[in-house]
């Protein structure tokens, strides 16, 4: 278990939330360059779209063991994802070639896979009672960081070049690895030799097989290869669909997440007050609401007010979804549950936003909300089955 008696709740919480910040400043800004880079490198969009797949696929073998070796040592663990993630931010803008730069960005990727189980378990460890409202603190780190990496990347773009922003943010994730062990040794107690609770492996994934926990991963393969499509082609929506030009995409990009703030706080409160399940498929309802009325849009002050609405939606929807993994996952093998559902996530993410490409050469980029909405419909129709298992196990709305 996680120990937070050596520290205040609020610098607890801080901490989850700035390492959050640190690692999501990188989301944003491979969907941003997507489009200067296949002008650079001179490939086309599926070819340049591998940078997104491969990493992907590259993580579905390297989560589990994450995982289960983050139920032990999640000092180590969090320390090292940061690690990674610096190495990542220096080669990236010091590649020439696309090799290079799919090593820089596999870097980033493996960085926040490392990342995602310990501080998920920590989140889910902070209060039971409070659960969701932890993981919507620690999800507004991540907005904060998907804000701030496309809003640096447009500025630098403009006057010195889209690398120097890389630059700066390796800086600032060194300076984090340091604090993050400074901070974790002395506040994550779980160690190999008082992990008595761990299952192990083998232990984890059997208790891992689950009604509850088998509807939860099917939930999050489909909501997450709708928010996959959106995330990385929305900006070339923007540029190619719109005409918007790529230093303009990239500030709205980032304007876009500061609305997820608000969404990621509400989220977890809401969660907290009306019960997860019922939350989430208010909030998916609204996103499919949206994401219809969206490629009409044509006024820019429309279009970046209803883009900041949906994205403050879809981080809503985030400390919902995590506190449904954690909900019904073992505790001694929560880092592992998050890990096997990061597995599966990717695995049909690295999928979706390469065929989301093949039907964006095949028509325009607004194909991408048509394929969204109809990804949303068997997304609420599995948490409908959670919420009627948990109410039949005597759980009601949590």
């Amino acid at each position: 278990m996680v120990d937070t008696r050596g520290s205040s709740n609020n610098v607890y919480l801080a901490y989850l939330a700035s390492t959050h910040f640190i690692i999501h400043v990188y989301t944003m800004l491979l969907p941003v360059l997507l489009l200067p880079l296949q002008d650079e490198l001179g490939v086309s969009l599926v070819q340049v779209s591998l940078l997104v797949s491969i990493p992907r696929l590259l993580n579905v073998f390297i989560y589990i063991p994450a995982g289960a070796i983050s139920d032990r040592y999640p000092s180590t663990v969090l320390t090292g994802s940061l690690v990674v993630t610096a190495a990542g931010a220096i080669l990236v803008p010091l590649s020439k070639s696309f090799p290079l730069l799919l090593l820089g960005f596999t870097l980033l990727s493996v960085g926040s896979t490392l990342y995602h189980p310990p501080s998920l378990r920590m989140a889910s460890e902070y209060d039971p009672k409070r659960m969701s409202l932890a993981m919507g603190i620690h999800n507004v780190g991540s907005n904060l960081g998907f804000s701030a990496g496309p809003l640096l990347l447009g500025y630098m773009m403009a006057a010195s070049g889209w690398r120097d922003s890389f630059y700066v943010w390796a800086v600032l994730t060194a300076s984090m690895a340091v604090l993050s062990y400074l901070y974790t040794r002395g506040n994550l107690r779980m160690r190999a030799a008082d992990s008595a609770g761990s299952l192990g492996l083998a232990g984890g994934l059997r208790s891992l097989l689950t009604r509850g926990y088998l509807l939860v991963i099917l939930m999050s393969i489909f909501v997450e290869m709708t928010f996959n499509i959106l995330v990385t082609f929305v900006p070339a929506y923007f540029t190619v669909g719109m005409g918007m030009t790529y230093s303009l995409t990239s500030m709205i990009t980032g304007i876009g997440p500061l609305a997820g703030l608000i969404g990621s706080f509400l989220g977890g409160l809401a969660g907290v007050r009306f019960g997860n399940y019922k939350m989430a498929i208010a909030v998916l309802a609204a996103s499919g609401a949206i994401l219809f009325v969206f490629p009409g849009l044509t006024a820019l002050w429309l279009v970046v007010a209803v883009y900041g609405l949906y994205r403050c939606l879809q981080a809503a929807f985030m400390p919902l979804m995590n506190s449904m993994i954690a909900d019904n996952s073992d505790p001694r093998s929560r880092s592992l549950g998050f890990s096997l559902n990061f597995v599966v996530v990717n695995l049909f993410g690295s999928v979706s936003t390469t065929a989301a490409s093949l039907f964006i050469e095949a028509y325009d980029t607004s194909v991408i909300f048509p394929m969204s909405i109809a990804l949303l419909i068997p997304t609420c129709l599995f948490i409908i089955l959670l919420w009627r298992g948990s109410a039949r196990d005597g759980l009601g709305e949590l």
